[in-house]
Parts: C-alpha cells; structure tokens; sequence
C-alpha cells in the first residue's frame, strides 16, 4: 500500500512539473528595456537638426521625422493634424519664416519603455527676423519616429499670446 501511494505521489509531481512549463519554453519571458536617455536626446537633436534644415519649399527632411499616422498638435496652428498631407502642409506655412529651433536636451524630462520613449520641455524658435517663440514640447517616439508631438507657446506673456487669456493671477 505504502509503494501505492508513493507511485501516485511521484505521478503526481511529475504531472505538476509539465503542467508549469518552464521560463524559456511557452510562457512570455520578461525582458529587460530601458529607455536611455542619451537615444531621445539623440531623436530630439535629430528633430532639431531637421526643422532647421526644412524650409518652406522643401519640407521633407522635418516631415520624414514623423511616423506616417503621427499626431501633431502645432505650436501656431489649430490641430490635431492627422495625416503626413495635414503635417505637411502645416510645416509648409510655418517655416515661411525660417525659424530656427534651439532645444536644451539635458532640460527634457525621459521616460518610457521598450516600444514608447517619451520626452517633454522647453524649446524656442527664432525666426528670420529675431522674433522669439518659447515653447514646449512632448514628443512620443516609437522606435526613430515620431508618433505624437505636442507643441505650445509659454503662456506666462512670452511669444504671441494675448496677455488677457494668460493673467498670473486669477481675478
């Protein structure tokens, strides 16, 4: 009887065993992902290197920065743009003025994980006549394109924004 019950004991274990397949076998391993921070500094620069190198007539190089379903809320326009026709045509108007991008990396705040890096702070465009825009940004990126882009002017009397719609104190 004794030899009974260790026989069912050892099927048993043997059962339990198969039944939890091991890490590398059918279950989903965890991998380990960090986004760094030096490759979306690395996508900011390249976004910056690319609106500087646009203009009005030659959009492609900024354009070619966004992933074909990309999202853009513009600094200076009404959005969501949508489309790369939508994108381009904003980048189109907005470069007329030749502005210039200047964005501080080391000022973005990173975060994100394997298949979405994130990044948001300040940025500023100076145009060809000297007129500064600060604004700032957060930018989603999946892999080396960008899949959502927010963009507003500082509100705090900076830029084109009319002091009444952005008082310091609530009355």
């Amino acid at each position: 009887m004794k030899r009974h019950w260790m026989s069912l004991l050892g099927c048993a274990s043997v059962m339990i065993l198969l039944a939890v397949p091991s890490e590398g076998w059918s279950r989903t391993t965890k991998r380990h992902c960090v986004v760094t921070p030096e490759r979306v500094k690395a996508l900011l620069k390249n976004w910056q290197t690319a609106l500087n190198e646009s203009t009005a007539t030659k959009p492609g190089p900024i354009v070619a920065t966004y992933a074909d379903r990309a999202v853009l809320l513009p600094t200076c326009a009404n959005g969501p743009l949508t489309t790369r026709e939508q994108i381009t045509s904003y980048f189109f108007v907005f470069l007329q003025d030749r502005p210039k991008a200047d964005i501080d990396p080391d000022k973005a705040i990173i975060s994100g994980d394997c298949n979405f890096a994130f990044a948001s702070g300040p940025y500023t465009f100076t145009t060809q006549d000297n007129a500064v825009l600060r604004a700032r940004y957060t930018y989603i990126f999946h892999q080396n394109e960008i899949v959502q882009h927010h963009s507003s002017l500082e509100p705090q009397g900076r830029g084109n924004v009319p002091r009444a719609l952005c008082k310091d104190k609530p009355e």
